[in-house]
């Protein structure tokens, strides 16, 4: 069984738990959960029945296809896909708890939880990191409602991989305007797939990305 992923990912008021995690080769499926306010919202499994069928299963393959199931879902929560009001009673808790593949799955929600204003953190270029390289990194972290600075957050900047444990490579805090600026010594290529984990915390918070190291 391969160590899963777990991200908060604001949107709105909103903060959505996302956790997704393989199920093993007696059970070869990979679930993602979806949590809002410590209740599981929708779920979404795939199964890697069909890899088994080539013999031996890489991990990395397994992680890979983690990697994009945890990335959608993300991506759909960003997109909205959870603004709407949602059917009603009983047919909204049969959706939640449905196996259904993840391109056709619709289930909209809406819960009221009041206007949270939680910390974000922002980048204003796409980050384009390169093994063997260092790497300049300049992150914002703010409210994500009234868009206010959070000084001194907590940044934390590691080398995570689908075969080795993660690895710190830069770490500090955000300055009086809540921005941080460092540069991260990008080690020279490592086995598996590898990206950088961006995470940032304080008082009013927490908040991650996740960035794909080039070669």
């Amino acid at each position: 069984m391969i160590t899963g992923y777990n991200t908060d990912v604001r949107h709105g008021n909103r903060v959505f738990h996302v956790q997704t995690e393989d199920k093993g080769l007696t059970n070869p499926k990979i679930e993602t959960l979806i949590y809002v306010g410590g209740e599981i919202l929708d779920s979404y499994r795939s199964s890697y029945e069909d890899l088994l069928n080539t013999g031996q299963v890489p991990d990395a393959t397994i992680q890979s296809r983690m990697d994009d199931q945890h990335k959608t879902v993300i991506r759909d929560i960003k997109n909205g896909k959870y603004d709407a009001t949602p059917p009603e009673g009983e047919l909204a808790e049969k959706q939640v708890f449905s196996d259904r593949p993840l391109d056709q799955a619709i289930l909209e929600y809406l819960q009221h939880e009041g206007e949270v204003d939680t910390l974000e953190l922002v980048i204003d270029e796409q980050m384009t990191p390169t093994f063997g390289t260092r790497f300049p990194v300049t992150l914002k972290a703010r409210l994500c409602i009234s868009q206010n600075p959070v000084p001194g957050a907590d940044i934390t900047i590691r080398l995570v991989s689908s075969l080795k444990k993660a690895t710190l490579l830069l770490s500090g805090k955000t300055n009086a305007e809540g921005i941080f600026q460092g540069e991260v010594d990008v080690p020279p290529s490592q086995p598996g797939h590898c990206a950088m984990l961006i995470g940032c915390s304080s008082d009013a918070g927490s908040d991650e990305m996740r960035v794909v190291i080039g070669v």
